[in-house]
């Protein structure tokens, strides 16, 4: 998350980390969130991948399995350190939950559009030389533009969950005063039953995960005591109902998305979300989670530029393979490399003064702060 919206805790950290990001950060939610977005980054890896002619073997239906709980973690783990902010004036609210996000949102959507029109479309092996990027034909400005502006106005790409955080906190802010149960009810029904609305697929994320943003809201002390309790039973059952369940679903089903109605889909990730929250508690202190940990900090660039830098890491791929390598982790490299170089690229792009691609200029936030002090005063 942005610097200016990254949340302080508000649980009960063990004093068995030893590796938080900073004073105030939970281990085993940073540990979680980077688990949440390697997946991310894993499942486009295997898609460019597939686009680009190699093989990825297994680890395209291990993606499949293991998407259920991805995102709805994501935004459970986001929610968990929200409910405090519910008590703020709007227009502080909106200046470190709201905005933050549409600036993001705006500022993101074409950069990634110009980004991958830059990058050539090739494949691996491929020997009929480099075409021309679409983004340098004028004929394709005209639908680029187009494509900016309609992405702009709703999501149409991977970049829905920056307007979901923006559209999560306003909602919650409004119903703050509607019961808890009521509000998880109806995000439960709506996340069960958005599939059968047939919105576009970023819609029915969003519809999907509210759910889980508000139940790590208002569940957070029962969140933190399952995290507490690091309990191998807990880890063992629900690692092993995951496992049965997502199993049988792919061998009872053409394609394992078939399989995945709303009731199964929420089923599948309340299981996972107690499992991974389990484990990386339950590991919080072990060196193998460090990694993950540094990642699920610094969420946010990884998130913005992932995509691009996968398109981009294999179009140079194909210029120097000459054929398709079939390594068993080829999925899991490519994601690696890429997150890697997203972190490298936001460090440096910091150290160079472009810090407002990732935050909002602090020149515009005091310009909206100072007018709520002027209008305030007598």
């Amino acid at each position: 998350m942005p610097p200016e919206v990254t949340p302080v805790s508000s649980g009960t950290p063990s004093s068995r980390s030893g590796h938080r990001g900073r004073i105030g950060r939970v281990g085993w939610v940073d540990a979680a969130k980077g688990l949440c977005i390697l997946l991310v980054v894993a499942g486009h890896a295997n898609i460019t991948l597939n686009n680009n002619g190699y093989d990825t073997g297994i680890w395209e239906k291990m993606s499949l399995m293991l998407g259920p709980f991805r995102m709805p973690l994501f935004f459970l783990l986001t929610g968990l350190f929200a409910a405090r902010a519910l008590s703020e004036r709007w227009r502080s609210f909106a200046d470190r939950r709201v905005w933050i996000m549409v600036w993001l949102f705006v500022l993101w959507v074409p950069i990634r559009e110009i980004w991958l029109s830059m990058v050539p479309l090739t494949s691996v092996g491929n020997s009929d030389g480099i075409p021309a990027p679409q983004g340098l034909d004028p004929e394709n400005w005209g639908p680029m533009a187009e494509r900016i502006g309609l992405s702009v106005l709703g999501p149409e790409s991977y970049l829905w969950f920056v307007y979901a955080l923006a559209l999560f906190a306003v909602v919650s802010k409004l119903t703050r005063r509607v019961p808890p149960v009521i509000q998880l009810l109806a995000a439960m029904a709506l996340s069960v039953l958005s599939p059968l609305a047939e919105f576009d697929w970023p819609w029915n994320d969003i519809l999907r995960t509210y759910f889980f943003y508000l139940l790590g809201m208002y569940g957070a002390p029962w969140i933190h005591r399952l995290a507490q309790r690091r309990s191998l039973w807990i880890i063992a059952g629900s690692v092993s109902v995951y496992a049965v369940v997502a199993l049988w679903i792919d061998a009872t089903h053409d394609h394992f998305n078939f399989g995945l109605n709303g009731p199964v889909r929420l089923f599948l990730a309340l299981v996972g979300i107690i499992a991974v929250v389990s484990a990386f508690s339950y590991m919080e202190s072990w060196r193998i989670t460090v990694p993950f940990s540094k990642v699920g900090a610094r969420t946010l660039p990884v998130f913005l530029m992932h995509i691009m830098v996968l398109a981009t890491v294999a179009f140079l791929l194909d210029l120097v393979l000459p054929a398709d390598p079939g390594l068993p982790l080829q999925p899991l490299i490519l994601a690696g490399i890429a997150a890697v170089l997203c972190l490298g690229l936001h460090k440096v792009l910091m150290a160079c003064g472009f810090s407002w691609l990732f935050r909002r200029p602090q020149w515009m936030r005091r310009r909206y702060l100072d007018s709520e002090r002027r209008r305030q005063e007598p």
